[in-house]
Protein backbone atom coordinates (compact mmCIF):
# COMPACT_ATOMS: atom_id res chain seq x y z
CA UNK A 1 0.00 0.00 0.00
CA UNK A 2 1.82 3.25 -1.23
CA UNK A 3 1.31 5.74 1.91
CA UNK A 4 -0.69 9.18 1.03
CA UNK A 5 1.70 12.03 -0.29
CA UNK A 6 1.98 15.33 1.26
CA UNK A 7 1.63 17.95 -1.49
CA UNK A 8 2.79 21.48 -0.81
CA UNK A 9 0.13 24.32 0.15
CA UNK A 10 0.93 25.90 -2.71
CA UNK A 11 0.30 23.15 -5.21
CA UNK A 12 -2.71 21.85 -3.25
CA UNK A 13 -4.87 23.58 -5.62
CA UNK A 14 -3.73 21.71 -8.54
CA UNK A 15 -4.02 18.43 -6.18
CA UNK A 16 -7.67 18.93 -5.45
CA UNK A 17 -8.39 19.34 -9.35
CA UNK A 18 -6.57 15.96 -9.74
CA UNK A 19 -8.87 14.28 -7.67
CA UNK A 20 -11.67 15.44 -10.17
CA UNK A 21 -9.92 13.99 -12.89
CA UNK A 22 -9.36 10.79 -11.15
CA UNK A 23 -12.98 10.75 -10.39
CA UNK A 24 -13.47 10.97 -13.99
CA UNK A 25 -11.57 7.33 -14.78
CA UNK A 26 -13.88 5.91 -11.78
CA UNK A 27 -17.09 7.28 -13.36
CA UNK A 28 -15.72 5.76 -16.52
CA UNK A 29 -14.94 2.38 -14.53
CA UNK A 30 -18.79 2.54 -13.19
CA UNK A 31 -20.33 3.23 -16.43
CA UNK A 32 -18.66 0.33 -17.94
CA UNK A 33 -19.18 -2.07 -15.25
CA UNK A 34 -22.77 -0.74 -15.90
CA UNK A 35 -22.80 -1.49 -19.41
CA UNK A 36 -23.45 1.83 -20.26
CA UNK A 37 -24.05 2.94 -23.55
CA UNK A 38 -20.15 4.16 -24.62
CA UNK A 39 -22.27 6.93 -26.79
CA UNK A 40 -23.23 8.18 -22.73
CA UNK A 41 -19.50 7.92 -21.55
CA UNK A 42 -18.02 9.60 -24.39
CA UNK A 43 -20.58 12.26 -24.25
CA UNK A 44 -19.38 12.95 -20.72
CA UNK A 45 -16.02 12.99 -21.48
CA UNK A 46 -16.21 15.55 -24.41
CA UNK A 47 -18.04 17.73 -21.71
CA UNK A 48 -15.51 17.11 -19.27
CA UNK A 49 -12.79 17.39 -21.61
CA UNK A 50 -13.40 21.02 -22.79
CA UNK A 51 -15.41 22.18 -18.94
CA UNK A 52 -12.30 21.43 -16.69
CA UNK A 53 -9.38 19.07 -17.87
CA UNK A 54 -8.14 21.31 -20.64
CA UNK A 55 -8.57 24.72 -18.73
CA UNK A 56 -6.48 22.47 -16.10
CA UNK A 57 -4.04 21.56 -18.96
CA UNK A 58 -3.71 25.22 -19.35
CA UNK A 59 -3.03 26.27 -16.03
CA UNK A 60 -0.63 23.77 -15.41
CA UNK A 61 1.24 24.40 -18.31
CA UNK A 62 1.45 28.32 -17.67
CA UNK A 63 2.15 28.18 -13.72
CA UNK A 64 3.95 24.87 -13.61
CA UNK A 65 6.15 25.27 -16.77
CA UNK A 66 7.46 28.74 -15.79
CA UNK A 67 9.04 27.25 -12.61
CA UNK A 68 11.67 25.54 -14.66
CA UNK A 69 14.36 28.11 -16.14
CA UNK A 70 14.89 25.60 -19.21
CA UNK A 71 12.95 22.75 -21.05
CA UNK A 72 13.99 19.48 -18.71
CA UNK A 73 12.90 16.06 -19.55
CA UNK A 74 9.99 16.65 -16.55
CA UNK A 75 9.14 19.88 -18.11
CA UNK A 76 9.14 18.33 -21.54
CA UNK A 77 7.27 15.12 -20.46
CA UNK A 78 4.41 17.03 -18.80
CA UNK A 79 3.67 18.83 -22.26
CA UNK A 80 3.90 15.56 -24.08
CA UNK A 81 1.51 13.84 -21.87
CA UNK A 82 -1.31 16.90 -21.94
CA UNK A 83 -0.89 16.48 -25.76
CA UNK A 84 -1.59 12.96 -25.35
CA UNK A 85 -4.28 13.31 -23.30
CA UNK A 86 -5.71 16.03 -25.45
CA UNK A 87 -5.73 14.10 -28.73
CA UNK A 88 -7.33 11.47 -27.32
CA UNK A 89 -10.26 13.54 -26.32
CA UNK A 90 -10.76 15.38 -29.16
CA UNK A 91 -10.85 12.32 -31.12
CA UNK A 92 -13.26 10.03 -28.66
CA UNK A 93 -14.33 6.93 -30.45
CA UNK A 94 -17.41 5.53 -28.70
CA UNK A 95 -16.09 1.97 -28.28
CA UNK A 96 -15.38 -0.07 -25.05
CA UNK A 97 -11.78 -0.48 -25.63
CA UNK A 98 -10.87 3.08 -26.89
CA UNK A 99 -13.32 3.94 -23.36
CA UNK A 100 -11.01 1.13 -20.95
CA UNK A 101 -7.34 3.32 -22.67
CA UNK A 102 -8.90 6.59 -22.17
CA UNK A 103 -9.60 5.45 -18.70
CA UNK A 104 -5.93 4.27 -18.05
CA UNK A 105 -4.20 7.36 -20.25
CA UNK A 106 -5.78 9.93 -17.67
CA UNK A 107 -5.32 8.08 -14.43
CA UNK A 108 -1.81 7.26 -15.34
CA UNK A 109 -1.23 10.86 -16.30
CA UNK A 110 -2.49 12.41 -13.33
CA UNK A 111 -0.16 9.02 -11.30
CA UNK A 112 2.64 10.92 -13.30
CA UNK A 113 1.76 14.49 -12.20
CA UNK A 114 1.81 13.63 -8.60
CA UNK A 115 4.09 11.32 -8.10
CA UNK A 116 6.94 12.74 -10.00
CA UNK A 117 6.49 15.83 -11.21
CA UNK A 118 4.72 17.42 -8.19
CA UNK A 119 7.24 15.56 -5.95
CA UNK A 120 10.39 16.85 -7.94
CA UNK A 121 9.12 20.19 -7.53
CA UNK A 122 7.86 20.30 -4.03
CA UNK A 123 11.49 19.48 -3.16
CA UNK A 124 13.01 22.46 -5.45
CA UNK A 125 10.38 25.06 -4.78
CA UNK A 126 11.95 28.50 -4.24
CA UNK A 127 10.35 31.35 -1.95
CA UNK A 128 9.52 33.15 -5.25
CA UNK A 129 8.05 30.10 -6.96
CA UNK A 130 6.01 29.66 -4.04
CA UNK A 131 4.70 33.30 -3.93
CA UNK A 132 4.41 33.28 -7.72
CA UNK A 133 2.22 29.84 -7.08
CA UNK A 134 0.20 31.08 -4.55
CA UNK A 135 -0.57 34.30 -6.38
CA UNK A 136 -1.52 32.77 -9.51
CA UNK A 137 -2.91 29.04 -9.13
CA UNK A 138 -6.43 29.22 -8.16
CA UNK A 139 -8.12 26.25 -8.05
CA UNK A 140 -11.08 25.75 -10.35
CA UNK A 141 -14.48 24.84 -8.99
CA UNK A 142 -15.70 21.70 -10.16
CA UNK A 143 -19.36 21.75 -11.66
CA UNK A 144 -20.89 18.98 -11.93
CA UNK A 145 -22.74 17.99 -15.17
CA UNK A 146 -25.88 16.36 -13.92
CA UNK A 147 -27.66 15.76 -17.42
CA UNK A 148 -26.69 12.22 -18.07
CA UNK A 149 -25.64 10.35 -14.54
CA UNK A 150 -24.26 7.28 -16.02
CA UNK A 151 -22.14 6.16 -13.14
CA UNK A 152 -24.32 5.40 -10.62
Amino acid sequence: MQRPLRRHPALQPLSREHHQILLLGFKIRQGLKHKVAPQRIVNYCSWFFHSYLNPHFEKEEKCIGSLFDKETQLSSELKSSHQNVAKKFQNLIPEISYIKSLERLIVSHIRFEERVLFEHLQSHLTTEDITYLELHLKEKTFKENYEDVFWK
